[in-house]
């Protein structure tokens, strides 16, 4: 009889909860000549920052990610030998990717999905979830945010197109580096949904798409430039707060400028987490990762040269950019 009791005592009170670390990290051109040393701080990060979903951008091949991650990562990536940056997701067991694509692959959408750079989206399914966990790499503002701007809010009203019909039913995860922050136009289209949204910041609440790591910017957090920072950081831990970070950025919105010698402040918040609207009571936390081993270290250097790509230094340090997380408990 006891057996019984336990039984129904089990039942009654269902399943625990479920909760699901998402982040997104940008890994500065991952190829499978990184050195010893820098290998084996991407593996660090890895281990520490302990996410089940990873969004990455900037890796050339599956191997090059394999050689930083855990055996227990599924990793999905189109694997294009023609294509030097390529977008991936690792998913930690028992999670699975039951299905990958990429969303814009014809040429014709290059001027806002670069090279081939396009919208990767995995299904992801355990844990009794389905969600749909789209990768974004946003044109960089090489060349000066007045020229650029518009291939990034390009992107933004695609996707927003793409989004506006399956946000009610799927539940949708949009993350990556966005090279914008949460208060300029590319993202305040993906948060209102309307092409019109203008750069600022929020006025009313986010009614399409929820900027889950927007916060994070209200505290000064950043998740670019704490290399220039912490090269030669002795702590475990460095803090992610960067005063005027935020009013550094809004400051140059639609002015001609020199990045070099007039943004005072360069760290700033590229890489961000959005989700549907039906996810949003499900986001219990977010961060920026502070472990020392995502910004020790010197710096490396890449040349472009039409198609071709190449380091001309390689150095040390895990990446420009340091993994932005968001938790959520379902």
């Amino acid at each position: 009889m006891r057996w019984l009791c336990t039984l129904v005592l089990l039942m009654g009170c269902g399943a625990p909860p479920a909760t699901i670390k998402v982040a997104t990290y940008n890994v500065y051109w991952l190829d499978d000549g990184i050195s010893a040393e820098r290998r084996e701080r991407l593996q660090q990060v890895v281990r520490e920052l302990d996410a089940d979903i990873i969004g990455f951008q900037e890796i050339q091949s599956r191997a090059a990610l394999a050689n930083i991650l855990p055996d227990h990562y599924e990793i999905g990536i189109l694997d294009d030998e023609e294509e030097l940056l390529e977008l991936a997701i690792a998913v930690k067991r028992p999670l699975t990717i039951a299905s990958l694509e990429m969303v814009f692959p014809d040429e014709i959408y290059d001027g806002a999905f670069p090279r081939k750079r396009d919208l990767l989206e995995a299904r992801v399914e355990g844990v009794g979830q389905s969600l749909h966990v789209l990768v974004h790499h946003a044109k960089s503002r090489r060349g000066g945010r007045v020229d650029t701007d518009e291939r990034r809010v390009k992107a933004s009203n695609m996707m927003v197109e793409l989004l506006t019909s399956r946000v009610e039913k799927d539940r949708v995860i949009l993350l990556g580096d966005f090279n914008d922050n949460p208060d300029d136009q590319s993202l305040n289209i993906l948060e209102y949904g309307t092409p019109n949204a203008v750069g600022g910041i929020d006025e009313k609440p986010d009614d399409c798409l929820f900027g889950v790591t927007e916060p994070l910017l209200e505290k000064n957090y950043c998740s670019y430039g704490y290399n220039y920072l912490y090269a030669d950081l002795k702590d475990s831990t460095f803090n992610p707060v960067v005063e005027g970070a935020r009013e550094e950025n809004n400051k140059w919105r639609g002015r001609e400028h020199d990045f070099f010698n007039d943004v005072k402040v360069k760290a700033i918040l590229f890489d961000q987490i959005l989700v549907s609207q039906n996810l949003k009571d499900h986001v219990v936390d977010r961060g920026v990762f502070t472990g020392a081993s995502a910004v020790v270290g010197t710096r490396s250097r890449i040349r472009f040269k039409g198609d071709d790509l190449s380091y001309t230094t390689r150095g040390s340090f895990a990446s420009d950019h340091v993994p932005v997380w968001a938790l959520l408990k379902f």
